[in-house]
Formats: C-alpha cells, sequence, structure tokens
C-alpha cells in the first residue's frame, strides 16, 4: 500500500516540489500536503498520474490489475455456466 510517505519520497526523488505537484494535478498544494501527511487519501486518477510524473515504472502495476480483472472475467462466466 502506497502511503504518504511513500508519496512524499517520490515526489522529492523526482525533484518537483508540492507546488508544482499541486500544479500538475489541477488541485492546491495543501492538498499535496494532506497526502503526504495522510490526512487524505488520493484518488486512483491522481496516483497514477502522481507515478506518471515521478517516472515510476506502472507497468506492473497496470499487469496486475488487467490479471485480476481476467481472473474476474473468467470467475463470472463460470458462475453462469453453474447457474
Amino acid at each position: 500500500m502506497i502511503d504518504g510517505d511513500d508519496l512524499k519520497a517520490m515526489r522529492k526523488n523526482a525533484g518537483i516540489s508540492q507546488e508544482l505537484m499541486a500544479k500538475k494535478l489541477e488541485c492546491d498544494r495543501k492538498t499535496i500536503s494532506n497526502y503526504e501527511q495522510g490526512v487524505s487519501d488520493i484518488k486512483s486518477k491522481q496516483l497514477f498520474r502522481w507515478l506518471m510524473l515521478c517516472k515510476i515504472d506502472t507497468r506492473s502495476l497496470l499487469n496486475q490489475i488487467k490479471s485480476v480483472g481476467g481472473d474476474l472475467s473468467s470467475s463470472s462466466s463460470e458462475i453462469k455456466d453453474d447457474e
């Protein structure tokens, strides 16, 4: 699970200020601070944008998500077959 400390570390490692991250995510700097302090949870869309801005490779994460989606589709068809 990615927490506020992880978000902050990624941002700092990428050399991005809170102000610039806020501009890129189209929110205010206080929102960025709240994410990093764990006051509020980051939305998934913003999380993926954060990861891309910090040049974090998201391919393995996306592959895992797709794999889970495929597993659910298989399970769903098996349930329909059993009915």
